[in-house]
């Protein structure tokens, strides 16, 4: 199926680029005419197309154009800084010059911003909103991923989906909640993000974090565009973990049982034998090593996308496909790779003058095949010296009786290692378990249907949505049994003899596995009105039902969300601007009488920059102030249904008639709180946007406090000790959030050089205003601290000899010996336990920010983008560096204590048991997690408009960029490294873009 998906796409693709009709004009009449604006200036570089978009062309210096078009066609005319104007035949027919209007300030047609269940003007634009373009963006960058997209491009965002570092965002796609992971860049038109109450209010209770909408494109009237973008690359991890060797890893753990008191398990002569001897009999297995990985993986990606219509229907459609290859260099391995195909369609229809409708349907095939088995997992937790994965046939006995008797090999020349204890291998797993094709369906589908109601009141329209998305993942696979060997050596390194684990069978039985789904719908209904009376006073209302249903496997009730909305604007001649915005909320997750509740929200704007007493400031083109609170309900942070019932559990099972007879008892969970409410957030927020020297400079600005009260929890430190299972969910804990962000923009052009600059910054803190806790220490408290506060004991060293220790305060952590860490007991009770846990970090950065450089000469761009963020504390806490018992070493444990090094270890002693004194969360393990990452850089090269004219296309452009390109840090080593995991990469590619 994969070999036909390429082959139809490549044969598109081909067709389109060497078909001439797509550019050039059918034959017809010709017109030579004038494009001008209201005074008759000639414009240039105007674009004018004709017969539904197919014949295309520009306007020269003094705003002429020569094109054919045939029958009774429309013209359309586009030119930056102007309106967009359709021309029917009897308006320029007989003419000389066709005029364009200039776009007013900010509120020209592509000035719309969208915002919940509308769209406005970005001069009427009341609240904390940032707009990100993307088909702006993908001109100088091959970003694919929408998340990536936004990282570090808008102020008031921390990463990609945290809004002020308050929680994840409710994504919403062309109108209701979705799942963006399967939408390309490519397909989106608009990305907004709904940072204050006032604008996201009208979603509901999913929307108490902010609300990020993602508008797909859609087709325009008399404008046909094709655009096929393909490209090739290749990622490389960025780090691999590096492990110890197995000679070093064996003297290292004879090390670890020295100081347990243990004897050595491996004696000098077997560890020399592992370094140097015979690697199949005494094996080194390093997973990482270019014996099992490449030293990168492919990865390619071809699109189209195409456009037009009339102004009866228009319609956009975007196909694409990806595949990426594999690091594995063994096996079943070799072939693994990811195929993604992916089609949209989007269809808008005038039905007649009063009623409109769209329907957009979107299928995403995902097919995941590679070997079974976790190979990541196993390479960080399989230790080196265990076995030799593969066995050379050659060093064995070929009258062995167990060799003869095999059912299968490595191409003749190996058989699969193992033992006992790991009679199943990844790398056994790799040549014959069989290989798994993990897939992913998704299907989307909406339908809009807007009525105009203007004949009856004018500027009422009544607007609905219908949406319904399913999403089912399974593993389809033949499980194959396979058979290791675990070799008996002789002194002359010949396998004498081998033991056998398991069988080798080859059932051919497809099996289907980890089957899950996951259903959404939504629909909402939209009274809406906008009119202007008098050019002066501009009012719009909605009122809104709104209901969604998100439904995954298992999960018996779903996520629901219903909710009533009101919105009211008025904007006096675009200068004092007002929006009260409110939700009626819905929750079956509370009881009777305390499931509904009215969330409001008032936002107003002053565009100051149009008073009279500002108008002697030439330096400041545009200044706008703003200011908008609410306080919104929601049950989003409530993790299940009936915390307000008096709830009951089985507690194990009694027996009674001499065992013969039992009976499970039944315990409380929790007690009933028929009180039980919305958790709410009361936000305030003020703000300004500006643009200064000739709109060169823009500054966005904002100063947010949010309190979140209400919280859920079952408060245990107001009730006795003995009530445990009676104690009721109340809404009790209280957080707070304060900081401000910023962007800002800056343009230059100088000749043939052109430089785009964008800053933008984030302070977000945060505080616990009220928690359920006592303690007899105030600083165990969480309340006062960061909401993203690490606790955990304070480190002082580590213990250099037992007499220390035993003058130490006693830690109860089990025994304690010289090279342990050492730590504060802050009480001075003597004892050192979780008592002695204080604030020691947090996880959150509070600041973050973004940059991004765009610097153009002629037909060359360089664009650079980055991220980082300061004041948050990492810990080490996997086995890569928490590492005791018969753990795998890694080279971090090369720096720890003992008698030679207690002066400039940094890591402590080596144990063979379980080691809780040690790794625990505690300032030992802190790190300052401070980064800047330099996450995109592209060079692109536009070709000249008429070497593309001769290829029979628009444009063409081919570009070179990186992703994950550097990263500054301290802990840069800690940061790119994924133990058990596939690496993190650092991507390289080049491409092309051809629009016709």
């Amino acid at each position: 199926m994969k070999k036909l998906y390429k082959y139809l796409f490549t044969f598109a693709c081909c067709g389109l680029l060497f078909y001439p009709g797509w550019a050039r004009a059918q034959q017809g009449s010709t017109l030579k005419l004038v494009v001008a604006d209201e005074d008759g200036k000639p414009i240039k570089g105007a674009w004018v197309y004709a017969n539904e978009g197919i014949a295309v062309t520009n306007t020269d210096a003094e705003g002429r154009f020569s094109l054919s078009v045939t029958g009774a066609s429309n013209l359309l005319i586009e030119a930056e800084g102007y309106e967009p104007a359709v021309f029917e035949p009897e308006q320029y027919m007989e003419k000389e010059a066709l005029t364009l209007k200039k776009s007013s300030f900010l509120l020209g047609q592509k000035d719309d911003v969208r915002i919940a269940f509308g769209k406005v003007k970005k001069a009427n634009q009341v609240n904390a909103v940032s707009v990100l373009d993307p088909t702006q963006l993908r001109k100088f960058d091959n970003t694919q991923s929408i998340a990536s997209a936004m990282t570090g491009m808008l102020p008031g965002l921390l990463g990609s989906s945290n809004i002020r570092g308050i929680g994840n965002a409710l994504f919403v796609v062309d109108g209701l909640p979705r799942d963006i992971s399967t939408i390309n860049l490519a397909e989106v038109e608009q990305i907004t993000v709904l940072k204050d109450i006032n604008s996201a209010i009208m979603y509901g209770n999913d929307a108490v974090n902010g609300v990020v909408l993602v508008t797909t494109k859609r087709g325009q009237p008399y404008k046909r565009q094709i655009n096929a973008s393909a490209f090739y690359g290749v990622s490389k991890p960025a780090a691999l973990p590096k492990y110890l060797p197995s000679a070093e890893y064996m003297e290292l753990y004879n090390e670890a049982r020295m100081n347990d008191g243990l004897s050595l398990q491996y004696s000098p002569e077997l560890i020399q034998n592992y370094r140097a001897g015979n690697p199949y009999r005494y094996p080194s297995v390093d997973y990482y090593s270019g014996e099992y990985l490449n030293d990168f993986k492919p990865f390619s990606r071809a699109m189209l996308d195409f456009s037009g219509g009339n102004r009866v229907a228009t319609y956009y459609s975007n196909i694409g496909w990806t595949q990426t290859g594999s690091l594995y260099d063994f096996g079943q391995g070799k072939s693994a790779k990811s195929n993604i195909f992916n089609v949209r369609g989007n269809i808008d229809l005038r039905i007649n003058p009063w009623v409109k409708s769209a329907l957009d349907a979107v299928v995403v095939l995902n097919n995941n095949r590679g070997p079974q088995g976790n190979y990541w997992s196993n390479a960080a937790t399989l230790r080196p010296n265990l076995f030799a994965p593969l066995l050379p046939i050659s060093t064995i006995d070929p009258e062995n009786a167990v060799l003869r008797q095999r059912k299968s090999d490595i191409d003749g020349m190996y058989l699969l290692g193992g033992t006992t204890s790991y009679p199943t291998n990844p790398i056994a797993a790799a040549y014959s378990g069989g290989e798994i094709e993990q897939l992913q369906r998704t299907f989307s589908f909406n339908n809009r249907i807007d009525f105009d109601l203007g004949r009856s009141i004018k500027g009422l329209g009544f607007h609905t949505n219908l949406s319904f998305e399913y999403l089912t993942n399974y593993d389809q696979f033949i499980s194959n049994q396979y058979a290791v060997y675990e070799p008996v050596w002789d002194e002359q390194d010949r396998i004498v003899n081998l033991r056998q684990f398991g069988e080798d069978v080859r059932s051919g039985t497809q099996n289907v596995d980890n089957a899950s789904y996951r259903r959404r719908i939504g629909f909402y209904g939209l009274f809406d009105y906008d009119r202007t009376f008098n050019e002066t006073h501009h009012v719009t209302g909605s009122l809104l039902g709104f209901l969604t249903n998100d439904k995954v496997q298992e999960n018996l009730q779903g996520s629901k969300n219903a909710n009533l909305g009101l919105r009211l604007t008025y904007g006096y001649k675009n200068k004092y601007l007002v929006d009260f915005s409110s939700a009626y909320v819905n929750s079956p997750k509370l009881p009777e009488g305390n499931r509904t509740a009215f969330s409001p929200s008032l936002g107003l704007a002053w565009v100051i920059s149009a008073e009279d007493f500002l108008s002697s400031a030439t330096y400041l083109d545009y200044l706008k102030l703003r200011i908008s609170g609410g306080a919104m309900n929601s049950d989003a942070g409530i993790d299940g249904f009936y915390y307000y019932d008096d709830r009951f559990g089985n507690s194990g099972s009694y027996s009674w008639y001499e065992g013969t007879r039992s009976r499970a008892g039944t315990v409380p969970i929790n007690g009933g709180n028929s009180q039980l409410a919305f958790e709410q957030r009361k936000e305030v927020n003020v703000g300004f946007e500006s643009m200064l020297f000739a709109k060169r400079l823009s500054i966005d600005a904002n100063i947010f406090s949010s309190t979140y009260s209400g919280i859920i929890t079952r408060p245990q430190t107001i009730y006795p000790s003995y009530f445990t299972g009676y104690i009721p969910y109340q809404n009790f804990d209280e957080n707070t959030y304060r900081g401000a962000e910023i962007g800002i923009t800056y343009q230059q052009n100088v000749g043939d050089w052109t430089m785009a600059l964008g800053i933008n910054a984030l302070y977000a803190d945060s505080k616990v205003k009220k928690k359920d806790e006592l303690y007899a220490d105030g600083y165990r408290y969480r309340t006062g601290q960061p909401v993203d506060a690490r606790f955990g004991l304070v480190a002082d060293g580590f213990f250099p000899d037992q007499v220390t220790i035993d003058n130490h305060a006693v830690q109860a952590f089990g025994t304690v010996r010289p090279g342990d860490i050492k730590y504060i007991d802050q009480n001075g009770d003597g004892i050192i336990d979780a008592n002695d846990e204080k604030r020691i970090g947090r996880a959150q950065a509070p600041f973050s920010y973004g940059l991004n450089l765009r610097l153009a000469y002629k037909r060359l761009t360089l664009f650079a983008r980055g991220n980082g963020r300061t004041g948050a504390d990492g810990m080490l806490s996997n086995d890569y560096f928490w590492v005791d018992s018969d753990d795998k070493y890694s080279t971090y444990a090369m720096n720890r204590w003992t008698e030679a090094t207690k002066a400039t270890a940094t890591f402590p002693r080596l144990s063979s048991i379980a080691s809780n004194n040690n790794y625990r969360n505690s300032s030992f393990w802190l790190y300052r997690d401070n980064y800047f990452t330099l996450d995109r850089l592209q060079l692109t090269y536009d070709f000249p408009i008429q070497l593309a004219n001769r290829l029979n296309v628009k444009s063409f452009s081919c570009f070179a960029d990186v992703s994950n390109l550097l990263t500054v840090s301290k802990y840069r080593d800690i940061r790119e490294l994924n133990i058990g995991s596939e690496p993190q990469y650092r991507s390289f590619s080049l491409g092309v873009n051809a629009s016709f």
